[in-house]
């Protein structure tokens, strides 16, 4: 996404994309569906290396209010989703972070449904959304790293880095604008998961989130680049593991509570071009990468980063096609370590993953993945994991 060119709005919070974009100009409902399909399995590692396969179903709709006989500027958007079969999350070595992102909610290993809906209204170039909020979707749109699980990178470290401090489905409002060059998100949300749950009742009896982010496109040997400052914070006070699907605290951490209320996450995230199609600006490969630093509740994340490469590959002759290569560290805060030290020795969980996505017709995409990562647990065994993943738009 870029501000004209790519049409973006700005990357929100710890993980938030929030696309400019609205639905397709003289339709009163746009309609879209995807069906995205996931083998894979844990080839190195302990524990089990069985195949795996699952899948979710994705439809959305884009109501013009102002065709319905509201009124300018507003759109009304749903999104549903179904989610079957098994994944390779939680199998193989015991990891802390998921390992297929598209797969771990609403809930993994079982057949599942949510529905996620909102009101936006566009004043000029601001845009508020209300409703509940699926986060991980919105972070799809990224111009580089893009995908959410869905396209792009699998893994949860670089598909949509946690911070630990909000859930992927939230209740509340996200804010855009831009002033100057600079484009500000500000959100409001609650700090409870909003999963399988379609009502505000309740909403901030536990307290709130809010996020303040900042992204500035800037231009570096005449490519486009995008630089972001967020701040993500909460007043709650959250068990360990209870942030985000799947996430494994390792043995004896499950449940414990941060000693207080209320956390912070800080983070700087790039993205940047190094090549664009002159005739097709969103073609284009680049560098991106992110650093975040947390303090106070959860109280298990201290450092987080991701570095890579990605986007399309520059020969002509597959100009649809997808590739990307990305490293992710998870850093656990000290007192984590100095707690377990004794009994079960831990350090940070680390990791890298390779994607190849080929073009097959006009909305089919076949990709093969590989991971390979070093535990959250000091003396377990490299993970690896392969896999293949189709996804159809229709």
């Amino acid at each position: 996404m870029a501000r004209a060119k790519l049409r973006v709005a700005c990357l929100c919070a710890a993980f938030i994309s929030v696309p400019l974009a609205a639905q397709t100009p003289g339709k009163t409902v746009d309609l879209r569906g995807e069906w995205t399909q996931f083998v894979g399995a844990a080839v190195a590692g302990a524990g089990d290396k069985a195949p795996r396969y699952g899948g979710r179903l994705d439809g959305f709709a884009m109501v013009d209010g102002h065709r319905l006989g509201l009124w300018k500027g507003l759109t009304i958007s749903l999104q549903g989703e179904i989610l079957y079969g098994e994944s390779t999350n939680g199998i193989g070595s015991r990891l802390l972070l998921p390992v297929n992102a598209a797969l771990s909610m609403p809930r993994n290993d079982d057949v599942e449904a949510d529905l996620s809906y909102s009101l936006i209204q566009r004043i000029g170039r601001t845009r508020i959304q209300i409703g509940k909020i699926n986060l991980q979707e919105e972070s799809a749109a990224l111009p580089i790293v893009s995908g959410g699980g869905k396209e792009g990178f699998q893994h949860v470290g670089l598909a949509s880095p946690p911070a630990l401090l909000a859930y992927p489905k939230v209740y509340g409002a996200i804010l855009t604008a831009p002033v100057g060059p600079v484009v500000f998100g500000l959100g409001l949300w609650t700090p409870d998961d909003w999963t399988q749950r379609y009502t505000p009742e309740n909403a901030f009896e536990r307290g709130a989130n809010a996020m303040l982010v900042a992204t500035l496109p800037a231009k570096i040997g005449g490519q486009l680049g995008l630089h972001s400052l967020s701040v993500l914070l909460t007043s709650r006070q959250a068990r360990l593991g209870e942030n985000f699907p799947d996430i494994r605290p390792p043995p004896g951490l499950e449940g414990a509570r941060s000693p207080g209320k209320g956390g912070a996450h800080f983070k700087y995230s790039v993205q940047q071009y190094l090549w664009r199609d002159a005739t097709n600006p969103k073609r284009g490969f680049g560098l991106f990468g992110h650093v975040g630093v947390s303090t106070g509740t959860p109280d298990i994340l201290d450092w987080s980063m991701t570095a890579g490469v990605a986007g399309s590959p520059p020969w002509d002759s597959r100009p649809l096609d997808r590739m990307g290569l990305g490293y992710f560290r998870f850093s656990m805060a000290p007192r984590v370590k100095d707690a377990l030290a004794q009994r079960l020795p831990v350090d940070d969980e680390q990791g890298v993953e390779v994607y190849y996505t080929a073009q097959l017709g006009r909305s089919w995409r076949l990709t093969a993945h590989g991971q390979l990562i070093d535990p959250v647990i000091t003396n377990a065994p490299a993970a690896a994991y392969i896999g293949l993943r189709t996804k159809a738009d229709f």
